[in-house]
């Protein structure tokens, strides 16, 4: 063997003396690091200081008082007449679908219901043909502007006719 491929002894002992000095020096910042958080806590516990948190909820509540004033209102509470007629002029009823079979109309009614539309199923005599209509409502505008977006969400096609 030649002298380059040979690796010296001394290398070999420099290696394991560095990899034993870091080692030490690892264990000896432990130990500082261990003395100092039992010193930090003993001191925290010899001060007083309580680290539990205190509830005087009860002692305090009854202690605490308020005064509520009535306050007479002057005007008598009457109900705006021009709002109510608004709010039921509004009325809307839904008709997601027309079918002269009762199995389509109620196929259509379940699938409003996979929507969580809650519908019912008419029956309307037009001309001497029956007809099994599916219809949501009376609904607010609010309900009726929600089921509008779902059903069109959907490709759904539906009729709304305003009720007085």
């Amino acid at each position: 063997m030649s002298e380059s491929t040979k690796s010296s002894p001394w290398v070999w002992i420099s290696l394991g003396l560095i990899i034993g000095l870091f080692v030490a020096f690892i264990l000896f910042l432990d130990q500082n690091i261990v003395k100092s958080g039992r010193q930090e806590s003993k001191a925290i516990e010899s001060s007083g200081i309580n680290t539990k948190p205190v509830f005087d909820f009860y002692t305090v509540l009854p202690e605490r008082k308020m005064d509520i004033q009535e306050v007479q209102n002057s005007e008598p509470d009457v109900p705006n007449v021009s709002n109510k007629e608004k709010a039921s002029a509004n009325r809307y009823i839904v008709q997601a679908g027309s079918f002269q079979k009762m199995q389509d109309a109620d196929r259509r009614k379940a699938e409003l219901a996979f929507l969580g539309l809650e519908a019912a199923i008419k029956k309307a005599t037009v001309k001497g043909t029956d007809y099994f209509r599916v219809e949501m409502g009376p609904l607010s505008e609010k309900q009726y502007s929600k089921i509008q977006k779902n059903l069109i969400a959907n490709n759904m096609d539906f009729f709304a006719r305003n009720i007085p």
